[in-house]
């Protein structure tokens, strides 16, 4: 049996196998999330083994592997993703490791965190909500606020600015936890505070270059954060004014709008 062929037929038994129970994707949600869409030990924080198993993503049409950390491998149509346990497993499928920054295993993102230090100093703005930190290539989810993804037409670029003014890349942030730590995609999650003392989440919301999304048991600031939406909103202030909202992202991520 050719090398080849053992790859492709590794890929198939996987791919088979996977179908019996399908790994969740981005949350399908209104305003509200599941909490059982977080891979979380008994105390709400991930564990090291929740995030490395089963945590890696490859395409079948593809050459490298992904940690599910990273935001890389949800560019892949669903009905090529293969996942695989370990490293190992990948490899021996013929995939090599992403290079890309912040994708590769949890093994080699050492270091303090901003977990361990309560400081992110942006390495880069991801999107609307999110943001890769320099201190183990960490990436921060903001809690409460849901800004349109990156491929949401303009509202997304638009968001992602937005964020980027309040957080350019070598600021440093100050890192508030709430109940739970991580999310199934292995980011922190976070209230981020700029150095003038504002929080970001906040003023992402009353800019109006986010809504609200409420992932329980993370609701410290819930009313606050809702506030500051209707406040926006109100106004047609941001992408209020601009229909950015006409389709939501947990609308335009479910594939209900914005095809």
């Amino acid at each position: 049996m050719s090398y080849r062929f053992g790859k492709f037929a590794l890929i198939a038994f996987l791919a088979g196998g996977l179908m019996g129970g399908c790994a969740p994707g981005r949350p399908d949600a209104d305003r509200t999330e599941s909490s059982a869409e977080f891979a979380n030990s008994s105390d709400g924080s991930a564990t090291a083994e929740g995030l490395v198993a089963g945590g890696f993503v490859a395409s079948s049409r593809g050459e490298v592997y992904y940690w599910v950390g990273c935001d890389n491998w949800r560019s892949i149509p669903p009905g090529n993703q293969i996942r695989f346990a370990t490293t190992v497993e990948a490899e021996d499928a013929g995939y090599r490791a992403s290079t890309a920054r912040g994708c590769q295993s949890p093994e080699v993102l050492t270091g303090p965190n901003p977990v361990d230090t309560g400081i992110c100093t942006v390495a880069r703005v991801a999107d609307g909500d999110t943001i890769l930190c320099e201190e183990a290539a960490s990436r921060v989810r903001l809690l409460l606020i849901d800004a349109p993804e990156a491929n949401q037409g303009a509202g997304g670029e638009s968001a992602r600015l937005a964020l980027e003014r309040l957080l350019p890349p070598g600021t440093e942030a100050r890192v508030e936890l709430d109940e739970r730590t991580f999310d199934q995609y292995g980011r922190i999650l976070a209230y981020l505070y700029a150095p003038n003392g504002r929080m970001v989440n906040e003023e992402m919301a009353r800019g109006g270059n986010a809504t609200l999304i409420v992932v329980r048991p993370n609701v410290r600031y819930e009313r606050r954060i809702e506030a500051a939406v209707e406040e926006a909103r109100a106004a047609n202030r941001g992408l209020w004014g601009q229909g950015g909202f006409d389709c939501e992202p947990a609308d335009f991520r479910a594939g209900r709008c914005g095809g």
